[in-house]
C-alpha cells in the first residue's frame, strides 16, 4: 500500500515538474501573459494528474503503441479540461494549438525515453562491474 502511494506521489510530482516547466516557458515567451493563481494551481494539479496517468505504462500489459495512444488521448483530454476551466482562448487557432501540443508531447516523451535509457545503461554498467568482480 505504501509503495503504491509513493508511486502515485512520485508520478504526480514528476508530472508537476514537466507541467510547471512548460507553463513557465509559456509565461516567459508571452504565450500566457496573464497568469493568475487559479491558472497556476490548475496547471500544477492537471500536470500532476497527467503524471499519475503515466503509470498506465507500468500497470497495463497492452502493446506499447496502444498504451502510448491511450496516454496521449488521456493527456490531451486533461489538457483540454485545463483549457476549459481556465477559459483560455485556443479555439480560434485549434490546429496550431494541437500541433504545438503534439510537439510538446513528443519532446517530453523523448526526454522520458532518454532518461529511462540512461538509467538502464547505468544499471547494466553496475551489473557488468559487479559480475566482473565475482569471476
Amino acid at each position: 500500500m505504501l509503495k503504491r502511494f509513493k508511486d502515485l506521489l512520485n508520478s504526480f510530482l514528476i508530472g508537476v515538474g514537466f507541467g510547471a516547466t512548460v507553463y513557465l516557458l509559456f509565461i516567459a515567451f508571452g504565450v500566457e501573459p496573464k497568469a493568475t493563481t487559479f491558472n497556476v494551481l490548475s496547471v500544477l494539479v492537471i500536470s500532476g494528474l497527467i503524471g499519475i496517468l503515466s503509470l498506465i505504462f507500468d500497470v497495463v500489459e497492452w502493446p506499447y503503441l496502444v498504451t502510448l495512444f491511450v496516454h496521449f488521448l488521456g493527456t490531451f483530454s486533461l489538457v483540454m479540461l485545463m483549457i476549459w476551466i481556465n477559459e483560455w482562448p485556443i479555439w480560434q487557432s485549434f490546429i496550431s494549438f494541437f500541433l504545438n501540443f503534439v510537439g510538446i508531447y513528443l519532446i517530453i516523451w523523448f526526454i522520458v525515453k532518454l532518461k529511462l535509457s540512461v538509467s538502464v545503461n547505468s544499471v547494466n554498467q553496475r551489473l557488468r562491474e559487479r559480475n566482473g568482480r565475482h569471476k
